[in-house]
């Protein structure tokens, strides 16, 4: 009775072995696909009741930046192959060989200027550590009262800034070409407001997966998970006046009383960050010693808005000239009041000795509003 016990576990563990054999030889991506798939069409399909649009603050932190990745409509998560990464997914910083930076300048709506500073640089067995400025600011306003509607003569400023540190590393690599990478990206989030500000930390977290088919690779990202953040300082208190400073000598912004002075504050609500979980796939359609074309598609799934997809097109001749085209489009039934759509680009690398420059400028369609333009500069040695 025993032998045969010990028997039927041998066939049994036998058969686990093969099945287990016959999985990791006969892997097809299409199972990596399907799941893919799946993965996004649970996120999309949920309740459209609520979109919980403008219940978010930080909204500078949707600013995506890099000219050549806004040209590609955002889709961006699975190519991840610059120094921007380090904002849509940290886990491309493992794909840099050479130290990397780059600068971009957008020109925003009403005159808003949006700067975005990047810098990477691999090291051997350590892996590659990243760090970013990102920084926006409005013109100066002039304050206006109850009492002078058309203005004190008096003028508040407005801005907002992130300062990140991020760390990448290839967990493993196969002989046929199969990678995955793990990153991770840091922040300090400040805001202002004349004499009222905001702070808070937040962390991304991503995942970039070459399957080993071919070119397709498949990236996935977390952003902006961290605690709320609320507004405080001395444009919320009341009963105090702060003598000598020339912003608020005859600026109140509550009525004066009889009262006794008393010194209170105003108990601001807390706002979440706009966090974002986007999952996408890239694949080379050409690639060749003269010409690379790219094509890419994101998933968004916010949580302060509808799920949006992003299309990506990029063609490179040589390696040395692109042109780019992109589009947004967002899922649900506010659709049609969504302005972002058609994005296109440009691209140049000027390669002198050991360092490469690189040229991108975008341009972003808005439809009622005023379109966006982007450039940046890139620095590879």
């Amino acid at each position: 009775m025993d032998n045969d016990m010990n028997s039927k576990q041998k066939d049994i563990l036998g058969l686990v072995r093969m099945s287990k054999s016959n999985m990791l030889t006969n892997y097809n991506p299409l199972f990596s696909l399907l799941f893919l798939a799946f993965l996004f069409v649970s996120l999309t399909f949920t309740s459209y009741a609520t979109t919980n649009v403008g219940t978010a603050g930080a909204q500078f932190l949707k600013i995506g930046p890099g000219a050549r990745v806004d040209s590609l409509g955002g889709a961006f998560s699975a190519i991840a192959n610059d120094v921007t990464t380090i904002y849509w997914n940290p886990a491309g910083l493992s794909q840099l060989e050479k130290t990397s930076f780059s600068d971009t300048h957008t020109i925003w709506f009403a005159d808003v200027r949006y700067n975005y500073l990047a810098f990477a640089t691999p090291i051997d067995k350590v892996g590659t550590l990243g760090a970013s400025v990102t920084f926006l600011n409005v013109p100066d306003t002039e304050i206006t009262t109850l009492e002078k509607p058309d203005g004190t003569g008096l003028w508040y400023s407005a801005w907002d800034s992130a300062v990140s540190l991020a760390y990448s590393r290839e967990l493993y690599q196969k002989e046929s070409g199969t990678k995955l990478s793990l990153g991770i990206n840091l922040k300090y989030i400040h805001q202002q407001i004349h004499r009222a500000n905001a702070r808070g930390v937040a962390i991304d977290v991503g995942t970039l997966y070459h399957t080993g088919w071919r070119s397709l690779r498949i990236g996935m990202s977390f952003s902006n998970f961290g605690p709320e953040m609320r507004f405080g300082g001395s444009d919320l208190e009341t009963g105090v006046e702060q003598a000598g400073d020339e912003l608020i000598a005859e600026y109140h912004p509550f009525p004066d009383t009889t009262n006794p002075a008393r010194k209170a504050e105003l108990d601001t609500i807390e706002y979440p960050l706009p966090s974002n979980f986007r999952l996408g796939i890239a694949y080379d359609l050409i690639d060749n010693d003269n010409n690379l074309l790219t094509v890419a598609l994101d998933g968004n799934h916010p949580n302060d808005n509808s799920e949006r997809l992003n299309l990506g097109v990029e063609y490179w001749y040589r390696k040395s000239a692109a042109i780019r085209a992109g589009y947004k489009y967002r899922l649900g039934p506010d659709r049609s009041d969504d302005e972002e759509g058609l994005t296109l680009g440009l691209g140049i690398h000027l390669k002198f000795r050991e360092t490469m420059i690189s040229f991108d400028y975008a341009y972003a369609d808005f439809r009622h509003l005023q379109d966006a333009h982007r450039v940046s500069l890139g620095l590879k040695f």
